[in-house]
């Protein structure tokens, strides 16, 4: 008999990665350390991109990898996601630092570095107040959209690569437009070498997925560059990169500064925790894992708080180097690990190996990894099951792609709660008709009854959802539709409430609005089937007395035999 597993608690709570050294083999072990070498080949140059693009020195990108990746396997609880430098938080770090450090080379690399320690402060504030629950705002069709539109982000930030042009857009369909009127700049060596490096990925995910498609790419451009002499020819390569570790460093920096970068690191941590619960999300439900969104939240913290420390600035989730991993076959954190382990011997002693790497071989591992993550079949299925939810994934896909991902997962946010509030607005409900059934009567809405009656002076409605003042007017409608269609022989109207499991006073106001109307009639308004809570709040608001306890029914045919009894005619 096999016990349970224990449940995690305490050091183990709060540090999962902990749980990395239980199950470990040397079987998996020499399968992640194939993906790590992966990971790592595409993570160097990348990261150099990245912190060039944040406005600090190259190397500082690395100083951000190895911080994040250590500090994310430790606190974080996704096995796929790789944490470290990223385009749009280095975007936004040079746009708020550069402002307040002039040309001060050591003020700006101090700014950045506690630019990155306030969103994790901030994110470690997130996950003690317990805001977890906002992806509960992020549903499937949100999901299925921002994953389109950052995979299109990552993808058009890689073209300027594949065609050798320096694009100055830095947004998507601008990146288009400036491609393709730029066409006739591009170096037709490197479009050549990015076709065959794309060609090749393809060609080996095809044959054998499990192949390391990625390095045997990257190792082979490296090669083929050193011989054939790429670099003289134009092609754009890493070029070299300086060696050493990073010191673990205090910002120094004022209580001014602070407050200066507060904004600019808050609108960092919503958008790095968005962007890393959505793709985490992903790859949990691809995997049948779980990601728990609070703990994320100290990931994310613990990641920048390293960050900073190392001279670096704000780690986000990597989707370019999660979406490698994935496709390698990376199975647990212990990818993060070793490739933070390779990162620090490759800074000590191996820094001239990627001199000669083109830098088109990077863009094509990425278009090619990132290709994998546009799931059509996820759109189709949203048209299928609801047409509006296909189109609110196409509008949150066109929102990241337009006017940014934070802004545009905001307004696909605010467009699901208000297409939620009209859903709440305009629930189902029935006129319900009696079916004979093995077990007796059983009472079935239907849609195809030419009166508004179920039977001769009775009316049986069921409203499918929870009665509050934003569909309380609807309710009030439908009633009165059907009490006004079946005539001035109505005696009673049964109000099935099995669905109903809460109001409001809007709600409240409406019934006793409505039995005062039936009363004036001199038609009686019962219920049927409500729960506990139901019969507190009737309790509560009065509308028990009002209604009178005899007229509240365990079922919907109790209460139609109560009304055969007293007032209906037997059929």
């Amino acid at each position: 008999m096999h016990s349970p597993p224990p449940t995690s608690t305490g050091f183990a709570r709060f540090v999962p990665g902990v749980a990395l050294v239980r199950g470990v083999s040397s079987a998996l072990l020499r399968t992640e350390f194939v993906v790590a070498i992966t990971v790592f080949a595409v993570l160097v140059p990348s990261a150099m991109a990245y912190g060039d693009l944040a406005g600090v020195t190259p190397v500082a990108g690395l100083y951000v990898a190895l911080g994040a990746m250590v500090m994310y396997a430790l606190f974080g609880t996704s096995k796929q996601v790789i944490m470290g430098p990223e385009a749009t938080a280095a975007i936004m770090t040079a746009a708020a630092v550069a402002p307040l450090a002039g040309s001060d080379a050591a003020r700006y690399a101090a700014l950045a570095a506690l630019t990155a320690i306030l969103v994790g402060v901030l994110s470690l504030l997130a996950r003690v107040a317990r805001l977890g629950f906002i992806t509960d705002f992020l549903s499937k069709p949100v999901l299925v959209g921002y994953i389109l539109g950052a995979t299109l982000i990552v993808i058009g930030s890689q073209l300027g690569k594949m065609f050798g042009i320096t694009l100055e857009s830095d947004k998507f369909f601008q990146q288009i437009v400036e491609l393709i009127s730029r066409l006739d700049e591009a170096e037709l060596l490197t479009v050549a070498i990015g076709v065959v490096c794309m060609a090749t990925l393809l060609i080996i995910r095809r044959v054998n997925r499990k192949l390391p498609g990625p390095l045997i790419v990257v190792i082979g451009a490296i090669i083929a560059s050193a011989v054939l002499g790429w670099e003289a020819k134009g092609v754009a390569v890493v070029g070299p990169v300086p060696a050493g570790l990073p010191q673990l460093t205090i910002p120094a920096v004022t209580a001014q500064d602070v407050l200066a970068l507060l904004p600019a690191a808050l609108a960092l941590t919503i958008l790095i925790y968005a962007d890393e619960i959505l793709t985490s999300r992903v790859f949990a439900t691809k995997h049948g894992q779980k990601v728990d969104a609070n703990q994320e939240f100290v990931g994310i913290g613990m990641a920048n708080i390293a960050a900073g420390f190392l001279t670096g600035f704000p780690a986000a989730l990597s989707a370019s180097r999660t979406t490698v991993c994935d496709q390698m076959g990376g199975k647990s954190q212990w990818v993060s690990l070793i490739a933070a382990a390779l990162t620090i011997v490759f800074l000590l002693f191996f820094t001239p190996l990627l001199a000669p790497l083109p830098t088109v071989a990077l863009g094509a591992v990425i278009i090619v990894a990132s290709l994998g993550l546009i799931d059509i079949a996820a759109f189709r299925f949203l048209r299928q099951v609801r047409p509006a939810e296909f189109w609110l994934a196409v509008v949150t896909a066109l929102g990241v792609l337009t006017v940014g991902v934070l802004q545009g997962i905001l307004v696909a946010v605010m467009l699901s709660l208000i297409y939620v509030l009209y859903r709440i607005s305009r629930p189902h409900d029935a006129l319900l008709d009696d079916v004979d059934a093995a077990g007796g009567t059983v009472y079935r809405g239907v849609a195809d009854k030419e009166t508004a009656l179920t039977e001769p002076g009775l009316i049986v409605y069921r409203f499918d959802a929870p009665l509050v003042f934003a569909n309380a007017a609807f309710f009030t409608e439908r009633l009165e539709g059907l009490i006004a269609d079946a005539g001035p022989g109505l005696k009673c109207v049964i109000l099935d409430a099995e669905a109903i499991s809460d109001f409001d006073s809007t709600a409240a106001e409406a019934l006793q609005n409505l039995d005062a109307e039936l009363e004036r009639s001199g038609t009686e308004l019962w219920i049927a089937r409500a729960n506990g809570p139901l019969r507190e709040l009737l309790q509560v608001t009065g509308l028990m007395e009002r209604l009178g306890a005899e007229r509240i029914y365990p079922s919907v045919r109790a209460a139609v035999v109560a009304y055969h009894e007293q007032i209906g005619h037997v059929k």
